[in-house]
């Protein structure tokens, strides 16, 4: 299993012809590892064409019903990629936003094929294989994960990414969680707001009412688990409660990409892969923003960077952190 599959978004064709590099499944390496405890997120990434995306959205949709008779389903979220953070990278402030909405823009005009997450969560390891959802990924989702070119459909498969995750903390307005019980209740309620067209995104980076995601895709040497999910705990912390200018008197004004302000995170977790690939293991640094020039202008915050400085020389590879827009939001209430 390559590690950093699921960051290969594609290879581009002048014939609109949508290819992606192959992507791996978790489930050899559930066969000799430990299983989780606790909750677990089912997470997917994959390639998908223009013309088969509303076939997609409708088996997800379906699904949600069969999900509600699933013994321990809490929620599930589906997230359309359209671009990508440079702040994360440490690039100068003159290239903030530029990838805001590459992936999408190109994937409308047929040179890349659109890419998806789907995170599907389950209270425990044992209730997500009970519910045979696996099953229902590659039975409903995986025959429509091909190549479109002109003259229709092609015999080039994507591949797909399938991960098992562990979520060690989560954020909101209202605290920080990292209990059990609070995690689960953390995951039953998931604070997103859905089916947003990445157009309504202003070229400066704002958004009236327009929240964006970001999964921050990081690897890490195993040995440093325990190490890595302290200071990734502390950088949570600091992304939840800090904002621009700092004597707002609510929790910081609107970012554009021309200023430095920013509103708070509404969400933050830190994902982690409950399984090791040879002896590294992959993160998602997971949170939802009310705007991308909020994300990238708390990035170039000096609380900020003091924080993400600890964590980052435990980094492997990464990060590569996507922008999406969520398509489908559903807690299981």
């Amino acid at each position: 299993m390559e590690r950093r599959d699921f960051l290969t978004t594609g290879a581009l064709f002048t014939t609109s012809l949508y290819m992606s590099a192959c992507g791996n499944s978790s489930d050899e390496l559930e066969e000799v590892q430990e299983k989780p405890k606790g909750a677990v997120t089912l997470y997917y990434e994959f390639n998908i064409a223009q013309p088969v995306i509303s076939d997609m959205l409708i088996a997800v949709n379906a699904y949600l019903e069969v999900l509600n008779s699933k013994v321990g389903f809490l929620s599930v979220s589906l997230k359309n990629m359209i671009g990508e953070s440079t702040m994360v990278k440490n690039f100068s402030n003159d290239l903030k936003g530029i990838l805001k909405s590459a992936y999408i823009d190109a994937a409308k005009i047929g040179k890349r094929p659109h890419r998806y997450a789907l995170l599907i969560r389950f209270n425990s390891y044992d209730n997500l294989l009970t519910s045979n959802t696996k099953i229902w990924f590659k039975e409903s989702i995986k025959p429509l994960l091909f190549a479109y070119n002109q003259e229709g459909k092609t015999l080039l498969a994507f591949d797909f990414y399938q991960g098992i995750y562990k979520t060690v903390a989560g954020g909101d307005s209202d605290g920080i969680y990292q209990t059990d019980d609070d995690i689960l209740d953390f995951l039953l309620h998931q604070q997103d707001v859905a089916n947003v067209e990445y157009q309504n995104i202003e070229k400066d980076g704002s958004a009236n009412s327009v929240t964006i995601t970001v999964m921050n895709h990081v690897t890490i040497s195993n040995i440093n688990t325990s190490v890595v999910n302290k200071k990734a705990l502390n950088l949570l912390g600091v992304a939840q409660q800090t904002y621009q200018p700092k004597d707002n008197i609510s929790d910081g004004e609107a970012g554009t990409l021309s200023n430095n302000y920013y509103k708070k995170a509404l969400t933050t977790e830190i994902l982690q892969n409950a399984y090791t690939v040879g002896n590294q293991r992959d993160y998602l640094f997971h949170g939802v923003w009310n705007s991308i020039a909020d994300h990238e202008n708390s990035h170039i915050d000096e609380r900020f960077m003091k924080a993400s400085q600890p964590l980052g020389i435990y980094i492997v590879d990464g990060p590569v952190e996507p922008f999406y827009q969520t398509m489908i939001v559903y807690n299981n209430q």
